[in-house]
C-alpha cells in the first residue's frame, strides 16, 4: 500500500507544482483520470498483495504431483530438476534486472503515445507537431509507470515459468486413475491453477476498464462496442489463463481411451460369465438371493461409468467461474457507468434467456 500510494503521489505532486508556476500547462485531470488510479493504487497493490499467496498456491500443486504419487519412482527425479529449474528461473537477477530494463523503455515509448492520443492532458501536449511531455509525464515515465509495467512484466515472466513446468510435467509417465472420484484422473486438482491468478487478473481487468472508460468518448460509446469489449477480454483471459492445461489433454484422452478399452473387457467378460451362470444355465429365483454376483454386476458397471464420464480437461466449472468474475467484474462495472441501468439490465437478460 505504501508503494503504490509512493507510485500515485510522485506525478501528483509534480502536477500541482507545474500546474501552479506554468501558466500554460493544467494538469488537474491526473485526479480525474481513472487510469492512474487503476494503475497506481488498485494494480500495484493487488500484483504485489498476490505474490505470496500465489507462491503458496504453486507449491501445493508441486506438493500433491508427489503425495498422491501421480509420478512414479523413475520420474520423481526429473520432476524435481524441473522444480529447481523454474524455482532458479524465477528468482534469477538477471531476467528481473531484463524485465526492468525493458520495463523502463516500454514506459518512456508508451508514455508519449499516450500523450499523442490524448492530445492534451496531464501527461503532456502536441506543440508544433512534436509531443512535449509534462514534469509529471516525464517524471512517472520513470517512476510510477516504470514500476507499474516492471510489475506487470514480472508477473508474466512467472506466469510463462509455471506453465513450462506444467508442460514438462504433463510429458512425464503419469499414474493417471481412471475410477478416481475427480473424473479426472487424479489430475482435478489442477482446477486451482487459474485462480492463482484470480488477484492478478482482476488488477489486469481493473487497467482495462479504466482505459476503455477514459477512451470510450473518443472511439464511440456505443452499448454493442462496450459488450465487444467484455467478450474479447473474457477470452483472452481464458485463452491465457486456461491454456496451460491444455498441456493435459494428450495423456488424459490417452488414459481414457485405454480405460475404455481395458474396463470394456472386463465388464463384457464378467457380464458373459453372469449371462452363461444365470441366463444359460436356468438358475433363477431363490438361487440368486444372496449371491455376490448382482452386487459386482452393479459395482461394475458404475466403474465402466466413472471411466465414460471421465475429463480430459483438469477445468472445473468453479475455477471458471472464479476466472470469470476476476476477469468480468471491473468491465460489467464499467458497461454499467457508461450505460443507463434499464439497457444493462435489458442486454443482461437478453443474453441469460
Amino acid at each position: 500500500i505504501a508503494l503504490a500510494l509512493i507510485a500515485w503521489s510522485i506525478p501528483a505532486a509534480f502536477v500541482v507544482i507545474q500546474s501552479l508556476l506554468v501558466d500554460t500547462y493544467s494538469g488537474w485531470d491526473y485526479f480525474e483520470d481513472p487510469t492512474v488510479y487503476s494503475r497506481y493504487l488498485v494494480a500495484i497493490v493487488l500484483m504485489i498483495a498476490t505474490e505470496r499467496m500465489a507462491d503458496n498456491r504453486v507449491n501445493l500443486l508441486v506438493r500433491q504431483f508427489r503425495d498422491a504419487q501421480i509420478l512414479d519412482a523413475a520420474n520423481r527425479a526429473r520432476f524435481a530438476a524441473a522444480i529447481r529449474q523454474a524455482d532458479k528461473r524465477a528468482s534469477s537477477k538477471g531476467a528481473e534486472l531484463v524485465i526492468l530494463l525493458v520495463a523502463f523503455i516500454w514506459s518512456v515509448a508508451t508514455t508519449r503515445l499516450a500523450s499523442v492520443v490524448s492530445a492534451d492532458s496531464w501527461e503532456g501536449a502536441i506543440a508544433a507537431g512534436e509531443t512535449v511531455l509534462s514534469w509529471a509525464g516525464d517524471v512517472s515515465a520513470f517512476t510510477s509507470n516504470a514500476l507499474f509495467l516492471f510489475l506487470v512484466l514480472r508477473w508474466l515472466w512467472r506466469f510463462v515459468i509455471w506453465a513450462s513446468l506444467l508442460r514438462k510435467t504433463s510429458r512425464f509417465q503419469l499414474q493417471i486413475m481412471p475410477l478416481h472420484p475427480d473424473r479426472c484422473g487424479g489430475l482435478g486438482f489442477l482446477g486451482i491453477f487459474p485462480g492463482i491468478f484470480s488477484g492478478v487478473i482482476f488488477a489486469f481487468s481493473c487497467v482495462v476498464a479504466a482505459s476503455f472508460y477514459k477512451a470510450a468518448p473518443t472511439v464511440g460509446d456505443s452499448s454493442q462496442l462496450l459488450w465487444l469489449a467484455v467478450v474479447v477480454w473474457l477470452l483472452l483471459v481464458s485463452a491465457i489463463f486456461l491454456g496451460p492445461l491444455l498441456f493435459f489433454f494428450r495423456p488424459l484422452y490417452m488414459a481414457r481411451e485405454r480405460a475404455l478399452l481395458e474396463y470394456g473387457r472386463l465388464a463384457h467378460g464378467h457380464h458373459l460369465a453372469f449371462h452363461q451362470h444365470w441366463i444359460d444355465g436356468r438358475k433363477a429365483g431363490q438361487e440368486i438371493l444372496g449371491s455376490a454376483d448382482p452386487s459386482s454386476l452393479s459395482d461394475l458397471n458404475a466403474s465402466v461409468q466413472t471411466v465414460h464420464e471421465m475429463r480430459t480437461l483438469p477445468i472445473d466449472r468453479p475455477a471458471l467461474v472464479q476466472l470469470m468474475i476476476s476477469a468480468g467484474l471491473p468491465l460489467l462495472l464499467m458497461a454499467a457507468m457508461r450505460m443507463p441501468v434499464g439497457e444493462l439490465l435489458k442486454l443482461i437478460m437478453g443474453v441469460l434467456f
